[in-house]
């Protein structure tokens, strides 16, 4: 077994399979759905069993559109750095560097501004850099060295919270007195990092509109019936749409979108539109499915393992630019508690709306979901410190959930 295979998820990852291995009724058998959408219908089933429980138990101090927008726009770190693990998983491999890459990002895009005293934008395109820099050390350990995914992310991410540490001499890096405070427009009151600063409601609504379209897409194109409920399952998809966004809009949601929920929702849309609509997400999921097989069709695996990695660092960068932004300061360690929850939600997408696959819907839905229901929790009394074994339980339990659906007879 290669390093990389000895590194890698036991998990299959291909979103989309080969034409060859889809059948018009993929998803169903003669006599109903098969087993894997079962699956994902339980679990969708699942959350909403626990959040019909607050509904009766929390009431109104839970399901209030303010609270729930808030709670998405405080976790929009957590959302980017379980959109840069799903991706990797999908090819493959793992990052463990991402919650240490996202720290240094975050120390990067503070400290460069006030001891530098270089432009915000400036920072922020040096600080994406830095990310990319890091992932491609990341990619030539595993794809030129040959060292084992695990071993080489854990070291790098332990070297890259060392440098935090050594730069910030273990304290919090903020603004000062004599360096002035960040820029009004990143940081603070009206910033993009405030809740209370809300995209215009043109963006909200067309961001929206935007992802219930691409979410009853990749429903429609991962179960797809046979040919006889085709335009029956479109014409219910498209009505479900209509009354989704309809609901969004009755419900004020849009209104409540801020700056940090639009860059989310943005990048997930790029990064879903990427990874199944060119060649390079194609390549992608066939070297997560096969990687033998992808280096005999002609793909490049090891560029693909590398190019990922350098996705994944740069994104992880992204993740602590707004966690900088979010915060005003950068603290040694500020990332590291997301990096369980990052992972438990993408392992979450390979049982939400999938067949074992990982996905980036089913990782950002998933992510939203966790953090409703550790919130839920908090609000109705259990401390916050049991928010991480309440992370531990559902990646165990997903991750068993998954690899059961692959490893049965016929997956």
């Amino acid at each position: 077994m290669s390093s990389n295979e000895a590194g890698s998820p036991a998990v299959a990852t291909d979103e989309i399979a080969a034409p060859s291995q889809v059948s018009p009724t993929a998803g169903w058998s003669h006599r109903g759905p098969s087993r894997e959408m079962l699956s994902s219908v339980a679990t969708a089933a699942a959350f909403g069993l626990v959040f019909l429980v607050y509904a009766v138990w929390l009431q109104g101090s839970f399901y209030d559109v303010t609270r729930l927008s808030f709670d998405v726009s405080r976790s929009t770190p957590q959302l980017v750095l379980a959109i840069a693990v799903a991706v990797c998983l999908c090819g493959h491999q793992f990052d463990l560097s991402v919650a240490a890459t996202a720290t240094a990002g975050c120390f990067l895009a503070v400290g460069m501004f006030i001891d530098a005293g270089l432009p915000m934008g400036v920072v922020i395109v040096l600080t994406l850099l830095v990310g990319a820099a890091a992932g491609l050390l990341n990619g030539v350990l595993v794809t030129k060295f040959r060292v084992n995914a695990f071993i080489a992310t854990l070291g790098t991410g332990g070297l890259f919270a060392g440098f935090t540490v050594v730069y910030s001499s273990g304290r919090v890096v903020g603004p000062t007195p004599d360096s002035g405070p960040l820029p009004s427009w990143f940081s603070g009151a009206g910033s993009v990092g405030d809740f209370q600063n809300k995209a215009p409601l043109g963006v909200a609504v067309l961001v929206t509109a935007a992802v219930v379209a691409a979410l009853l897409v990749s429903f429609d194109q991962r179960f797809p019936g046979p040919e006889s409920r085709r335009r029956v399952q479109m014409t219910v998809l498209g009505l479900v749409g209509v009354l989704v966004v309809g609901a969004a809009w009755a419900l004020g949601l849009p209104a409540e979108f801020d700056w940090m929920i639009v860059i989310v929702l943005s990048l997930t849309l790029l990064v879903w539109t990427v990874m199944k609509y060119t060649a390079v997400g194609h390549a992608i999921y066939a070297v997560g499915g096969n990687p033998n097989a992808a280096a005999f069709a002609g793909i490049r695996v090891r560029i693909i393992s590398l190019c990922l990695f350098v996705f994944s660092g740069t994104i992880a960068a992204l993740a602590g630019i707004l966690v900088a932004s979010q915060q005003g300061s950068a603290a040694p360690g500020v990332a590291d508690p997301l990096l369980l929850p990052a992972y438990a939600g993408a392992f979450l997408s390979t049982v939400i709306l999938s067949r074992g696959r990982f996905h980036i819907w089913g990782t950002v839905a998933g992510s939203i979901a966790l953090v409703y229901v550790t919130d839920g929790l908090v609000v109705g009394g259990v401390p916050y410190t049991w928010t991480q074994v309440i992370n531990g339980v559902v990646l165990i339990v997903t991750v068993a959930l998954s690899t059961f659906l692959q490893r049965r007879p016929g997956a």
